[in-house]
């Protein structure tokens, strides 16, 4: 995703914050100044933002790390204004999966709820009467008695993390409760059925957050209210395009002939091959004709911009040393996101210990294209 900047990388999972993320705390320090708060006040709640979003990269990692333990990996998870988002390579595979990876996030916010709430337990009965009150009676100042700036802040963290787990677990895409809906409805309907069904909920719940958020005039309201119509939409886009892949194998976008180029070449000759050829990715050899790396588009792109590389170098400087191999056998819905979002761009194809052929990422998505045009799905509509 463009405007993003990578802060951590966790359990081999990138995070990453979009440009927009700022903007909170452009929004506490125009509302602190308009408010006349003292800088301590401000300094409290921007810290109160930054711990609040925290929480909310325990609740991405919370499903996660439970997709992992189904098999299906995280490209990333991304922080933005309106929450966090953790980015699976592909949608657990059986309803029950799916159930566990949606409803673990939540789970998370209700572990630090009762976590944080055991704190005041701890320190005093007095605080712990503290917290209780200012849960039952949010707008009286009467039971709030000797409270200061860290336990609004411990209160205000155990309060929005129970809101956050409730707001999440809406029967709407892209929220966790419609996953949740959407896997039980699986058991039953089947998951095409059920992401349709589903996502008719999340449209007509996303209409109701835009309404509510004009009558209230909160923007921000109706700002995540087309967000999640739109999502809802996307929802059920992508089932159809995994319904898709999953009628092909490699074998059906398999190319046996391509352009091997090799180690110790130098870096422009596999330049020029891409900007005056038709290939666009490159298995790179070496003399014995063992594989030792791949060169996508998107790399030799960033490198012929780079005037500080040395385009005399060898390939074998810059080649991506890792990477997977494929079979004629294997689903295209399981190679899509190895070739298409593990910056590969092209991948080598055996059969029975011998090297047939390559998928890489242009052949891969013209085939996609060709394919959802007529099955009615929209170049992209359906690509995550």
């Amino acid at each position: 995703m463009k405007g993003v900047v990578q802060i951590a990388r966790l359990f081999g999972i990138p995070v990453q914050v979009h440009w927009s993320f700022l903007l909170i705390f452009v929004w506490v320090l125009i509302k602190g100044l308009g408010e006349a708060w003292d800088w301590y006040t401000i300094g409290w709640m921007m810290a109160f933002v930054l711990a609040l979003f925290f929480c909310v990269v325990l609740h991405e990692f919370g499903h996660a790390l439970t997709a992992r333990r189904f098999g299906v990996g995280t490209r990333d998870i991304i922080l933005s204004p309106i929450g966090g988002v953790a980015r699976l390579d592909k949608l657990p595979d059986e309803p029950m999966h799916e159930f566990f990876v949606a409803i673990a996030g939540p789970a998370v916010n209700v572990g630090i709820s009762l976590t944080l709430a055991a704190v005041p337990f701890a320190l005093s009965r007095d605080k712990f009467y503290n917290f209780f009150s200012s849960l039952l009676f949010p707008n009286s100042n009467v039971f709030a008695v000797g409270l200061d700036a860290w336990d609004y802040f411990l209160f205000g963290l155990i309060g929005l993390n129970i809101v956050l787990a409730v707001f999440n677990m809406l029967p709407a895409f892209p929220m966790d409760g419609g996953r949740v809906l959407r896997a039980l409805l699986s058991i039953r309907l089947g998951r095409l059925r059920a992401t349709q069904l589903a996502s008719y909920i999340g449209q007509a719940m996303a209409v109701g957050l835009v309404a509510f958020g004009a009558w209230q005039l909160s923007i921000i309201t109706a700002i995540i209210g087309m967000f999640v119509f739109v999502m809802a939409v996307n929802e059920y886009r992508m089932v159809r395009f995994d319904g898709l892949l999953d009628k092909y194998t490699v074998a059906d976008v398999l190319r046996p002939q391509f352009t091997p180029l090799y180690a110790d070449e130098p870096l422009s000759s596999a330049i020029d091959r891409m900007q005056h050829g038709t290939e666009r990715h490159f298995l790179v050899f070496d003399h014995w004709q063992n594989i030792t790396g791949t060169l996508s588009e998107y790399r030799l792109m960033q490198l012929a911009k780079d005037s500080s590389v040395d385009r005399s170098q060898p390939l074998s400087a810059f080649v991506k040393k890792r990477f997977e191999a494929l079979l004629p056998s294997d689903g295209l819905r399981e190679a899509y996101p190895k070739v298409h979002w593990k910056g590969q761009g092209i991948l080598p194809v055996y059969e029975g210990g011998r090297l047939v052929g390559v998928v890489d990422r242009g052949g891969l998505e013209q085939f996609v294209a060709l394919n959802g045009r007529a099955s009615g799905l929209e170049k992209g509509g359906g690509m995550r």
